[in-house]
């Protein structure tokens, strides 16, 4: 293992001197490796028609061997970019890279990198512009021949797989949320104004509101890593044509411009700090409102707001909500990249655990927050049961960057007593559950405005879209 460290440390020095074209798989119980050539892995169609030992043995197989293998190959990593090697993020997936791919005897002769560097074939794999998946980086990884470790990847697969298949049944069993009425579902009555506006310390805001007076309670909407305001303009825009006032703040030291300039190479990646950071700006945000400091929010009521986040904001609403860091056991587990417990949402939350606090960040003046998609559990391990506002969580069934069995149906169960509920959308990504500007709002649209007016979220609860994703409440 120290070998392997020290490989993949000189590989991220070095400048590729010729693109890998064979690798080889190492399965498990030590089957002979198996060669194929990497253009053939560039769709199940290629691979059916090659040469290679794999496409061969997938041949055999009858194609089952290449779609498990596309899966794996093709699943977007949890950090698409250039990373420093002393940023804890880049350490996790650092380590999952380790595990996962070995480099050949004759590769290991390169130029050692020093602390602190970066990582350009990251960099290299992230600027061609595709998402970023273990295929695209073996595409830019130096040298012509790689082995990918089989034998520790497939464990994860599998039990990701199963986790599916298990969620996959326990909706079957269950009947879907029933559909909305159309006015719910409908652009409501009120027109909609939008703009952005520049608080005083700094923050930018977007705002979006109904004209005339607000009749429901203001809604605070965080975006995730590397995203923005404008990928949740779909339920603002829905909200305020129902009476709400919409805020959305942006969070600059991890939003799209944040990984842009990263990117380039004029900034780095987000610290841990940011975890921090984060619930302070929404603090920042709910003050402004509280002294009538933020433009085109008059009237915008500053108490009982609801506060939704979406991945990295979901955590963060998380902590308004009550939930504390409080140190737990599981997380030395962030140094053991085969833990049977590691999901890919552990990059993220083991990257800001040095700067995690045991304090409650909780805040008196929201009533309910929604966390969709929330990479939660393992950094609120031991602190979950401390959530002292109703929490609606909502997961997708298909979500391969935060799971929905380790980070929503198990961490739910650590939920303190209350009127807090979990909905899973069949079918739902971690990508498909917000929605931008010009659509409809999404399939969560009636389910977000119901809970905003205070609705109660049953199992009998007419919140869905006919026509998106079937919502199942399962607690």
């Amino acid at each position: 293992m120290k070998r392997l460290a020290l490989g993949l440390s000189l590989l991220a020095a070095a400048t590729p001197a010729a693109a890998v074209e064979t690798l080889y798989l190492q399965g498990p119980l030590g089957l002979q490796r198996l060669s194929v050539n990497l253009q053939e892995l560039s769709s199940p169609e290629a691979l059916w028609s090659g040469s290679s030992d794999l496409a061969e043995l997938n041949r055999a197989t009858d194609g089952r061997l290449g779609r498990s293998l596309q899966t794996l190959l093709t699943t977007p990593l949890p950090l698409p970019v250039q990373l420093g090697l002393d940023n804890p993020m880049a350490r996790q997936v650092e380590m999952l890279v380790q595990s996962l791919v070995e480099p050949s005897e004759r590769q290991w002769q390169l130029p050692v990198v020093q602390a602190g560097a970066s990582l350009p074939w990251l960099r290299q794999a992230a600027a061609s512009g595709e998402p970023l998946t273990l295929l695209t980086l073996l595409r830019v990884l130096p040298g012509d021949e790689l082995t990918i470790r089989l034998d520790r990847a497939l464990p994860a697969l599998r039990k990701m797989t199963s986790q599916n298949a298990a969620l996959d049944q326990q909706l079957l069993a269950q009947t879907p949320l029933p559909a909305a009425p159309a006015a719910e579902l409908a652009r409501g009555p009120r027109a909609v104004v939008r703009r952005v506006v520049v608080l005083a310390n700094g923050l930018e805001l977007t705002v979006v509101r109904p004209v005339g007076a607000p009749e429901l309670p203001t809604v605070l909407i965080s975006h995730g890593l590397w995203d923005a305001p404008l990928s949740f303009l779909g339920w603002a825009e829905h909200l305020a044509s129902h009476g709400a006032v919409v805020v959305l703040p942006r969070h600059s030291g991890s939003d799209t411009r944040q990984q842009t300039s990263m990117l380039a190479g004029r900034s780095e990646p987000p610290k841990p700090e940011e975890f921090l950071r984060r619930p302070a700006e929404l603090k920042a945000v709910l003050d402004a409102l509280e002294a009538g400091q933020i433009p085109g929010a008059a009237g915008a009521p500053a108490r009982d707001v609801v506060l939704i986040g979406h991945s990295w904001g979901a955590t963060s609403t998380l902590q308004l909500a009550g939930a504390r860091s409080v140190e737990d056991p599981l997380w030395q587990a962030c140094q053991q990249a085969n833990h049977p417990s590691r999901n890919p949402s552990w990059v993220l939350q083991c990257g800001v655990l040095p700067a995690a606090q045991p304090e409650s960040l909780r805040d008196a003046r929201l009533a309910r927050v929604v966390a969709v998609s929330p990479p939660q559990g393992l950094v609120f391990a031991g602190g979950l049961s401390d959530l002292a506002i109703p929490v609606l969580l909502v997961s997708g069934s298909r979500d391969l960057v935060v799971p929905a069995q380790p980070e929503a149906i198990e961490p739910f169960a650590r939920y303190s007593q209350g009127a807090h509920r979990l909905v899973v959308a069949r079918d739902g990504t971690h990508f498909n559950l917000p929605s931008a500007s010009g659509g409809n709002g999404g399939s969560l649209r009636a389910l977000l405005l119901a809970w905003v007016k205070g609705e109660p979220i049953g199992p009998d609860a007419p919140v869905a879209d006919p026509a998106g994703l079937a919502l199942f409440q399962l607690r």
